[in-house]
């Protein structure tokens, strides 16, 4: 069993502040967590034609989904407590959503000497931070994800069922092509 690095100390502080900011949001912290997490596949694939226009996809859904969450959620309801336990969902789902787009958006590096060798995370990361990273058992889940259908498949169906659907949400193509 692999013990924790400050990179998963840092991913699960990520979460915690989502859901912690989703549930002082309340019902807006719902709307924008969910829809946020919705429009993360479509911005993949305009990304992965045109970062930029991806960008400005993003900024614009940003807006509208404010606009629209505030609108939506009449202030009498925003004040009770399901609606505090909604957002913090709703926050929850997007910080955990955060957590895996970054330990699925690595480079992947090959090997110099043998091109089928493939290395995620890569073993030449800056600043040192290989090794950290090698170590983590959060990058190796996404390791999991990303390489999913080089690897063997896990035994349990449901494992498999979920590393596909992530690997198909958060992941476009075959990056090691």
């Amino acid at each position: 069993m692999m013990g924790i690095t400050w990179v998963d100390a840092v991913l699960v502080l990520i979460v915690a502040v989502a859901t912690a900011f989703g549930a002082q949001r309340r019902l807006v912290g719902l709307v924008v967590g969910v829809s946020a997490v919705l429009l993360l596949k479509p911005l993949l694939v305009v990304g992965s034609r045109s970062p930029l226009l991806a960008i400005a996809a993003a900024v614009l859904g940003g807006v509208l989904l404010a606009v629209l969450s505030q609108r939506l959620a009449s202030p009498g309801l925003r004040q009770r407590w399901p609606s505090m336990v909604a957002g913090g969902f709703g926050g929850l789902v997007l910080g955990l959503a955060m957590l895996v787009a970054f330990v699925t958006a690595m480079p992947i590096e090959r090997s110099v000497t043998d091109q089928r060798a493939i290395y995620y995370p890569p073993v030449n990361a800056p600043f040192g931070m290989s090794s950290t990273l090698q170590r983590s058992p959060l990058v190796t889940m996404g390791r999991s994800i990303v390489l999913y259908p080089l690897l063997e498949p896990p035994e349990s169906e449901l494992e498999q069922s979920v590393l596909r659907g992530l690997r198909n949400w958060f992941v476009e193509g075959d990056p090691w092509n």
